[in-house]
């Protein structure tokens, strides 16, 4: 059942068919009309319409934590699907190209098909779809496409790092088409749609994602998730902000420290670490960042 936070994150497994926006404000609306007051609302990395899977849902002064779980590194599941391809990289937009693939097209891949996923192993520059909620000019990239604007998508083009790729199953032949499941552990900002796009490049075919889910978000799993459903009876549970940030060091502050920390002040901190957390009466209270030896300043504070 909820428990008694009023800020914190909430793990929402995202259904079919909604952008993230939608979803959190249908659980903001949720929440409140249970008797949750919720102020302010986020979430740590968009999810496209047709993915589902894992939203790390912020609540309140969880919020302000975005700018850190959006480092966070991503594990996907997606379906592949070799012979046709779209403007929006998945099978939501404007077809684009198409070919009818047969049997011989099928054992090209099986043979290969090992080779060719490892060969996205690692750091590489990759260049995100033109429907994408990246900005240039101030604008969403999917403005600008919907409004037929012309893009230097190039200029987009990012470092990422896909550190792990795995098949599920054998690809098949379905309809004069290919398809295939992958497992993917990725660096924040890597596009599963525009890897499957590369991955049509390598066999000489169109490609898109028929589905993708997304499974984990750094620590969190998607089968700590609640579905909508859950949370219009109350089955959900907040977690607190503190276990959140598992990458940084913690310290327990004192009174004399807390009064510090919410005045604004820098503490001194026998550390070597260039930021910590800071926690008070197993709350989070501040992250600080090392100004000089042992003298941290205030990054950001939770009051």
């Amino acid at each position: 059942m909820a428990n008694e936070l009023k800020d914190g994150i909430l793990l929402l497994n995202k259904s079919k068919d909604i952008s993230s926006n939608a979803i959190i404000n249908k659980v903001k609306w949720t929440l409140n009309r249970n008797g949750f007051k919720v102020e302010k609302i986020g979430h740590s990395g968009t999810l496209d319409p047709n993915a589902t899977g894992l939203l790390v849902v912020l609540i309140n002064q969880a919020t302000k934590l975005s700018d850190y779980l959006l480092l966070d590194d991503k594990e996907y599941i997606a379906t592949i699907l070799l012979g046709k391809s779209y403007d929006t990289y998945d099978v939501c937009g404007k077809l684009v190209e198409e070919k009818l693939l047969n049997e011989l097209d099928l054992d090209h891949v099986n043979k290969n098909i090992d080779e060719v996923l490892k060969s996205f192993i690692g750091i590489s520059m990759q260049t995100p779809p033109i429907y994408s909620s990246l900005k240039m000019n101030g604008r969403k990239l999917y403005e600008m496409a919907r409004n037929n604007e012309e893009i230097d998508i190039e200029a987009k083009k990012r470092q990422i790092n896909i550190y792990e790729i795995s098949l599920l199953n054998k690809p098949y032949l379905q309809d004069g088409m290919i398809l295939f499941d992958i497992k993917c552990h990725v660096s924040k900002g890597t596009y599963i749609r525009s890897l499957a796009f590369d991955i049509g490049k390598k066999f000489n075919m169109p490609a898109c994602i028929k589905e993708l889910q997304r499974t984990k978000s750094g620590y969190f799993d998607i089968k700590d998730s609640y579905e909508l459903k859950d949370i219009e009876i109350g089955n959900y549970h907040l977690i607190n902000m503190l276990k959140c940030i598992n990458n940084l060091k913690v310290i327990e502050a004192d009174d004399k420290m807390y009064n510090d920390i919410i005045n604004g002040r820098m503490i001194k901190v026998e550390c070597d670490e260039e930021m910590i957390v800071l926690a008070y009466k197993e709350s989070l209270l501040a992250i600080y960042e090392c100004d000089h030896k042992n003298i941290y300043k205030a990054k950001r504070v939770w009051k």
